[in-house]
């Protein structure tokens, strides 16, 4: 329609009223919009079912992957979660974002080639689990200090600083950063570890070790236990379980026994049960007791921590699968 149709469409819709030519453009805008929509409140409908459906059966699903099919869930989801937001910031021209993960997935990937290797050399484990218990404390400074950040913005202790745009920002960026890091290194240590496990025999993804687990041996990082009566240790950890005892010149680590009976270093079994959120013994898979983890509140703290990564999972690789999996349903069904 023309200028001069569109003026007497309009005036029939609003008889004996005078308006600019602004109103009437958008007024035909509107009415073009509900022509197009017209008759489409039962395609609403059953998209809002399905996505309904989809969220009800989604949970129920993805746990089931998770118990039956461990190794899959977890190479998806940490394929997404090492992706999706990359993927993003490129998109939007993020580039500090774009150059810390650059950074943060070379060291990464050589963390990765050690713990893959065959043989594994005597103290790879330990390096392997020292890198991500750094990363791991690295991540949790970051996530608290954007907590700090973000409390001092919404109390406005400094009036002209924390109430700027600025700087609400730089603190929700600042606990993304926290979560986001500290997710993917508790992914990535589970996958170290498990690599580790099942190349030097004892422990397999099916729960049942291939070989004997002497006494004095952690088998979660490969070294020798120590005791400070004796002074003596395995020397090579896993690799080296059956060969003669001899004399250790390294400090003697704390242990910790749980109650199935065997024995870890107090700092890897920490590792495995908090960093890595495992509630089962790495040798014999009983459950295990998270009490003594939660004595300090720093422990508390830092449990807490590790519960929202999950929820940081959610928005990462969950979230963005739903919405990818709803329109590729709502394209199949023509429900545009």
């Amino acid at each position: 329609m023309n200028d001069e149709q569109q003026a007497a469409y309009v005036s029939s819709l609003y008889p004996g009223q005078s308006l600019a030519a602004d109103d009437i453009r958008r007024i035909i805008q509107r009415e073009e919009y509900n022509m197009q929509h017209k008759g489409h409140e039962g395609k609403h409908l059953a998209m809002f079912l399905i996505f309904l459906c989809v969220l009800a059966i989604l949970p129920k699903t993805v746990r089931y992957w998770r118990q039956r099919h461990p190794r899959s869930y977890r190479l998806v989801s940490i394929g997404s979660i090492c992706l999706i937001p990359p993927y993003f910031a490129l998109a939007n021209r993020y580039f500090r974002f774009v150059s810390i993960w650059i950074g943060y997935a070379l060291a990464n990937t050589y963390i990765l080639y050690l713990a893959t290797r065959e043989p594994l050399y005597p103290r790879t484990p330990r390096r392997v689990y020292q890198w991500f218990a750094l990363t791991n404390k690295v991540s949790y400074a970051v996530f608290v200090a954007g907590i700090v950040l973000f409390a001092l913005c919404f109390f406005n202790v400094a009036p002209g600083l924390t109430d700027t745009e600025r700087m609400v920002e730089s603190s929700l960026i600042t606990v993304f950063y926290g979560l986001y890091f500290g997710l993917m290194s508790r992914d990535l240590v589970t996958l170290c570890s498990d690599k580790m496990a099942a190349t030097l025999g004892y422990a397999s993804s099916n729960g049942l070790p291939t070989k004997h687990l002497p006494h004095n041996v952690c088998c979660i990082c490969g070294d020798g236990l120590g005791y400070g009566s004796t002074g003596t240790d395995t020397g090579g950890g896993l690799l080296h379980a059956d060969a003669a005892p001899k004399q250790s010149t390294r400090t003697v680590e704390p242990t910790h026994n749980l109650d199935c009976g065997h024995e870890f270093h107090a700092t890897c079994i920490r590792g495995w049960c908090v960093v890595g959120k495992k509630d089962i013994c790495p040798f014999c898979c009983e459950k295990v007791d998270l009490t003594p983890f939660k004595q300090s509140p720093w422990d508390r703290q830092e449990l807490f921590y590790v519960t929202s990564l999950e929820y940081m999972r959610f928005f990462i690789s969950w979230q963005p699968l739903t919405l990818l999996l709803l329109t590729g349903i709502f394209w199949v069904l023509g429900l545009d």
